[in-house]
């Protein structure tokens, strides 16, 4: 079953689950364009489409059911600074061949290490807010182990905190800075920024295993404006950096990447 089918027919059971008389149906959809590297690790950026949608059933009894392009969410949203939810989201998959969008150029920089196909992850997400500073941390797994290279890395795990204040807000316009780290498996390394015998054989790359370690640090700042109630535009740049064994990997070019995206979102 195709992961999107598998999140309507989560989401669908949850709506039969949640008494509708105490719920609020919300929604919102997003289109912007993004600059980031091609893959985690590459000197190449790409320019292409950036699409955001979703929709959230907010109950009383029952907290915030979301499904959305970044996966499910079910949280619990007590009246305290603290909240808990339950994650369903992807790791993204990466091509062989790149194709940049809007133009008939490929990048081959990867060819002959395989398609790496996307992981269905779970996990959880605690989230601490006082004011205008947010405090949070997400551990998510893989829900199955998959095989790349022509070996099974077993379960990615990857663990990331981060800490996130609002510095100005003026009338309709907010900027927030925040920052965050990692840490991932050796599953998840492997996948990302390990090279098997099998692919080095097909490839100029040497054999490489990474193991478990810190894997990225990044800091972000976001201006978003409220032109009304309903729209708002948003911009927002990272730069990360790749730590120890990731940035170590013959398939990263660059250890530091750099993120720039806008978007305009409405909600409803």
């Amino acid at each position: 079953m195709k992961r999107s089918l598998q999140q309507g027919v989560l989401f669908s059971g949850l709506l039969i689950c949640v008494p509708t008389h105490s719920a609020e149906l919300s929604g919102f959809a997003g289109l912007g364009v993004s600059t980031r590297p091609i893959y985690s690790g590459s000197s190449h950026m790409a320019v292409g489409p950036l699409l955001k949608a979703g929709v959230n059933l907010h109950s009383e009894n029952w907290g915030l059911f979301g499904l959305s392009t970044d996966g499910l969410i079910w949280g619990l949203t007590p009246d305290s600074p603290f909240s808990v939810s339950l994650l369903l989201t992807q790791d993204e998959a990466r091509k062989e061949v790149f194709n940049y969008p809007f133009s008939g150029r490929k990048n081959r920089n990867l060819q002959g290490m395989g398609n790496l196909s996307a992981a269905v992850m779970a996990g959880t997400d605690l989230r601490y807010q006082h004011e205008n500073w947010t405090l949070w941390l997400r551990l998510l797994t893989a829900t199955e182990k998959q095989r790349y290279g022509g070996e099974a890395p077993g379960r990615s795990l990857i663990v990331t905190s981060g800490a996130e204040n609002e510095l100005w807000r003026w009338q309709s316009a907010a900027l927030s800075v925040g920052g965050d780290i990692s840490w991932a498996n050796s599953g998840y390394q492997q996948r990302h920024y390990g090279v098997t015998a099998q692919q080095a054989q097909r490839t100029g790359f040497a054999v490489y295993s990474p193991s478990s370690g810190l894997q990225q640090g990044g800091l972000y700042a976001e201006v978003i404006w409220h032109f009304d109630k309903n729209l708002a535009a948003g911009l927002t740049s990272r730069a990360q950096y790749l730590f120890d064994e990731a940035g170590s990997s013959p398939l990263v070019n660059r250890r530091m990447q750099y993120t720039l995206a806008s978007l305009i979102q409405y909600t409803f």
